[in-house]
């Protein structure tokens, strides 16, 4: 069991490799080759200090997210993806699939261990997206030989991005692939497959795109492919069942699973984690954002009739920081709350898999706008990779996409919620508080998430057709899951009221018409609420966001940042390579 000690250790660890050289290397005009060699020098770099075990993928993921949280994933964003799909995706899946084949598969889990393989992670295919149920890789089984055969049957199929182009990194991939007995589908299971041998090299029957092939726009550069199979021979042990599924022998597939839905979502029972994962991986950018943004407030000087003022003396700038922070706050708060939640050893795969979507939709879509406003407030500077805005932007669109889109994400969610008994009845003493108090804006936000999902029960309900009225419903069903979230985060940030309070109004503003049309807020409330927020954004600025290098502990990475410099024109001079005291020189 990871310690607090132990945490706290690794985190200043990891902090201090960020701040090294080789992680604040320049790699802007490199090629995109020496860019995929740097990539993978720090990788190694990274496992070489986390040392991440078997046991602490399967027993207690706290020290994975730790290196997760990082802002060595700062210095070089393409570490988010590597490591997640190396340590949860494929040895995560390897131990939790291996059933009695683990003496078997014990030398693919030491090499990942030890990071002599990399690991990655095949499920997406070009023509099927997210609709991975739909996908065509096919696998059959030589009963001769005892072993199965992975194909490609079609372009439709080809495995779509997997980290594989790099000629230099050996490579182990779990392929998700149908499985066929004859005829018969027998649905998507995991299957170990090695794809690059220890040199670097493809084997025969692994065909995967040029790293020049996948145009993916990035701020850091992967080496995704395009990949596809041509009768790769695996051993029969390479076949992942777990507890839920065992292939014997002699060819026969048996199945506790009540369906192919059940044997999917089991195949794929790394995938909850990884949401969790990757918004880990969004930590650092977003509190690095906001510091940066307040920090160029701080900076930035405007010239005035009164003489020169700095953006952050005007009420506007204040407001607009103090909702991005207020927001940013919100995200940080509820991925703390809901990585505690999922952390419980006790906890169930379908409460693990709402927990995920509620911390990856929530964490992402919240943080979307707060992101946008510190783009928008630090001019051409947020623009420059070096001052990490624009990548926490790009970072946190990549990942709505991540592990499932945040549509379906949220849509799971709704289908949960209406399946459950309402919890949130309305507590009418409750409406006679204060609108501004923080109990009736709680109230208020929860009273619309019962009102939405009783609506949706009740037009599944009324309607003959189940499936044509959910589509029909889709738009209240988003809302309903997006209201969820936003009660999670509110409740985590009980422990900070005035936070608390803004954000609550801030989203209450937005239903006004709702809210007044149901009569549950007066026309006088919400002119309470809008004024309540337009003087507490500046005084939040003043008593709370202005100290958020502090609070995160960031002055020193914010330092290595040009916003952050202590002169910020001498900082892009010497990049420049300027020489103005002797330009001769």
């Amino acid at each position: 069991m990871t310690t607090s000690a132990d945490v706290n250790d690794l985190r200043h660890k990891l902090k201090q490799l960020s701040k090294t050289p080789l992680f604040q290397k320049d790699t802007l005009s490199l090629s995109k080759e020496d860019k995929i060699k740097h990539l993978y020098s720090l990788m190694e770099k990274v496992t070489s200090v986390a040392c991440i075990s078997a046991d602490d993928i399967t027993s207690d993921m706290n020290k994975f997210l730790v290196v997760m949280e990082s802002p060595c994933l700062m210095t070089n964003y393409g570490l988010c993806p590597l490591l997640a799909s190396h340590y949860n995706l494929c040895l995560g899946t390897i131990l939790n699939l291996a059933g009695r084949n683990r003496p078997h598969l014990q030398k693919y889990i030491d090499e990942l261990e030890r990071v002599e393989t990399k690991g990655i992670y095949m499920v997406t295919e070009i023509a099927y997206g997210n609709n991975a149920m739909s996908m065509q890789t096919k696998a059959t089984f030589d009963k001769n030989s005892q072993e199965f055969i992975i194909t490609t049957p079609s372009p439709s199929a080809c495995k779509f991005m997997p980290y594989l182009s790099s000629d230099e990194q050996p490579k182990l991939a779990i392929v998700m692939a149908r499985l066929w007995l004859e005829e018969k589908d027998c649905g998507i299971h995991p299957f170990v497959v090695r794809c690059r041998d220890r040199n670097g090299k493809l084997l025969p029957g692994v065909q995967a795109s040029k790293l020049s092939t996948v145009d993916l726009y990035s701020v850091s550069d992967v080496d995704h492919s395009i990949t596809a199979f041509y009768n790769i021979r695996i051993p029969f042990y390479a076949f992942l069942g777990g507890d839920l599924n065992e292939f014997t022998p002699d060819g026969e597939f048996i199945t506790s699973a009540k369906n192919q839905r059940e044997i999917f979502f089991n195949s794929l029972c790394r995938v909850e984690w990884g949401k969790i994962v990757l918004t880990a991986a969004l930590m650092s950018p977003f509190k690095m954002s906001i510091a940066t943004a307040i920090e160029y407030a701080k900076k930035r000087k405007l010239t005035t009739r009164s003489g020169e003022r700095a953006l952050m003396e005007f009420q506007y700038y204040k407001a607009e920081l103090s909702k991005a922070y207020t927001y940013l706050i919100a995200s940080i708060c509820l991925y703390e709350k809901m990585k505690n939640l999922c952390l419980n050893k006790d906890i169930k795969l379908e409460t693990l898999a709402i927990h995920a979507a509620i911390t990856k939709s929530g964490c992402v879509e919240i943080a979307r706008d707060a992101l946008n406003i510190c783009l928008a407030r630090t001019g051409a500077q947020g623009k420059m990779v070096r001052n990490r805005i624009i990548s926490a932007c790009i970072l946190n669109d990549i990942t709505s996409t991540a592990e499932g889109d945040s549509i379906p994400v949220l849509l799971r969610i709704a289908r949960h919620l209406i399946s459950q008994e309402d919890s949130n009845a309305t507590n009418d003493m409750q409406c006679h508080l204060p609108v501004t108090s923080a109990t009736r804006l709680v109230t208020l936000l929860s009273t619309r998430e019962s009102q939405l999902k009783s609506q949706l029960q009740q037009t599944i309900r009324t309607s003959a057709d189940k499936e044509m009225a959910w589509n029909d419903a889709t738009s209240i069903a988003l809302e309903l899951a997006w209201v969820h979230v936003i009660c999670h985060a509110a409740d985590a940030l009980s422990g900070r009221e005035r936070i608390q309070k803004v954000f609550c109004a801030l989203f209450i503003m937005q239903y006004a018409a709702w809210y007044n049309a149901i009569e549950l807020i007066s026309s006088s409330e919400m002119n309470e609420i809008i004024v309540f927020v337009d003087q507490e954004l500046p005084e939040i600025f003043d008593k709370y966001a202005i100290n958020v290098a502090d609070e995160f502990e960031l002055h020193d990475l914010i330092a290595q940042t040009g916003i952050g410099h202590a002169d910020m024109a001498e900082y892009w001079s010497n990049i420049a390579g300027f020489n103005l005291t002797n330009p001769n020189s």
